[in-house]
């Protein structure tokens, strides 16, 4: 299929809309957003041959170059295939996101999120209306946050090493994850990630024009000296970890920890941890912060540990990358809920608070063997790794296709998520699939059931 360039400039230029004011978009990245909009909302159809760079620019009054910088970023994220000597088309299929694939009303036990199932962690409060507005400062427009709560943040949710001072409070951590890549990233960037990684964060590297470099590693975190290789190669803006591993539940082990340190001190690579699931491992979960505290930045959030309702994260990092953030926050909402931070200065202030955490990983390792000792008996062809932290399960499904199996399971009425939305190389998770365990053992068992439904009916490879 064939667009007619003329029509087509009509409707980029209606999508686009007119620069807001103190719009900070430059004019390819509005377009390159309008031609992403098009393409994932379905507009524009697989094997759609996308006008040249020239016609459209003449057809926008653009620069070629303009043109040119928007179809690479969305050949960058895996939406649309150049192909030499014939032009751009619209890739069949895409980048698999997880709109596709939560559909809300559809389903009867939902195991692509994994997340706290209801509100029964948070403790009974007394909490008065000016409790909850007792604000600092006064009028709420506070950047960086509620001076209170970023001492307690600094004082139990992050690594030694850390001091109130750095601590940026942000909407929850994809927030963070995005002002990180906000503040950091120019389009044509490299970021550097394991070969499986949060999808969100990848999201957040594409909005920006980036680039993930997967870098092998093993159940103990980066392989340094691949990573070493991969610094050198690629120059990143920045590493991106997971001590708690989303979607595998691998735990980085200590010495692991300091080698990597070891390599972004002597390579000059900055280290950005995503500690969102650090409190639900079993025992302290190592940081690069103890041994490179001028080059690490850390996240996390109390969605995890608490109510994924609660819209309250934090970033931790050095000076310089700090203001950065700064500025990014201010550029997107100017500040944080007072309501929010005032009810998780409550909960962080809670003596029971470590009792009550310690106690939902408890639960969670039960759910996680109860639901691991049914799939092994119901779903013996299922291969995985006991994951020794987080919400969920990374299964391998020997001959099938990741997606088409997450569309069966839905018409059966359980909800997964496919592999490959956790890759930034898709192709290489193709077979897998991510199922959060954290809710009662009766929905899991339910689940069995559906997904055994599910995979009788899902055709296998030879």
């Amino acid at each position: 299929m064939v667009v007619d360039v003329e029509q087509f400039a009509v409707v980029l230029g209606e999508r686009m809309g007119r620069p807001r004011r103190n719009e900070r978009r430059s004019r390819g990245e509005r377009l390159s957003d309008a031609l992403r909009d098009l393409v994932e909302g379905g507009e524009l159809l697989a094997e759609t041959r996308l006008p040249s760079e020239r016609a459209l620019a003449d057809a926008l009054g653009f620069s070629r170059g303009t043109v040119a910088t928007a179809y690479l970023s969305l050949h960058r994220i895996g939406l649309v295939e150049r192909r030499h000597g014939s032009g751009s088309y619209v890739r069949a299929g895409g980048r698999p996101t997880f709109a596709r694939w939560l559909r809300e009303g559809t389903i009867v036990v939902d195991l692509a999120k994994a997340a706290v199932p209801d509100t029964s962690l948070l403790p009974h409060t007394a909490l008065r209306v000016e409790d909850l507005l007792d604000s600092r400062p006064p009028d709420g427009y506070g950047p960086t946050g509620d001076p209170r709560l970023r001492e307690l943040i600094a004082a139990h949710e992050l690594p030694a090493g850390f001091s109130a001072d750095d601590v940026v409070v942000t909407s929850g951590a994809q927030q963070a994850i995005h002002l990180i890549a906000d503040a950091l990233l120019v389009p044509g960037d490299r970021v550097l990630v394991e070969p499986t990684t949060y999808p969100g964060m990848l999201a957040a590297v594409y909005r920006f024009g980036a680039e993930a470099i997967p870098v092998p590693g093993d159940r103990h975190g980066f392989d340094p000296e691949a990573l070493r290789a991969a610094i050198r190669r690629y120059r990143p803006a920045y590493v991106f970890s997971l001590p708690v591993h989303n979607p595998t539940g691998a735990v980085v082990s200590a010495r692991r920890a300091k080698a990597i340190a070891r390599v972004a001190a002597e390579e000059g690579g900055l280290l950005v941890e995503d500690r969102t699931l650090a409190s639900l491992a079993d025992g302290p979960v190592a940081s690069a912060v103890e041994h490179v505290s001028d080059r690490t930045v850390c996240l996390g959030s109390l969605s995890k540990t608490t109510w994924g309702g609660l819209r309250l994260g934090w970033i931790a990092a050095p000076p310089g990358v700090r203001s950065l953030l700064v500025e990014a926050k201010q550029r997107t909402d100017l500040a944080t809920s007072t309501l929010d931070q005032q009810l998780a200065i409550h909960l962080l202030r809670d003596p029971g608070r470590p009792a009550r955490v310690g106690a939902w990983f408890a639960d969670l390792t039960r759910r996680r063997d109860h639901f691991t000792a049914e799939l092994a008996e119901r779903l013996p062809d299922w291969e995985w790794t006991t994951p020794r932290g987080g919400l969920s399960l990374w299964a391998r499904l020997p001959g099938v296709d990741g997606e088409d199996f997450v569309a069966t399971a839905l018409r059966h009425g359980v909800a997964v998520s496919p592999g490959a939305v956790f890759a930034p190389a898709p192709h290489t998770a193709g077979d897998r699939i991510r199922l959060g365990y954290a809710w009662p053992e009766p929905v899991l068992s339910q689940a069995v059931d559906l997904l055994e439904a599910a995979w009788r009916e899902t055709p296998k490879k030879a």
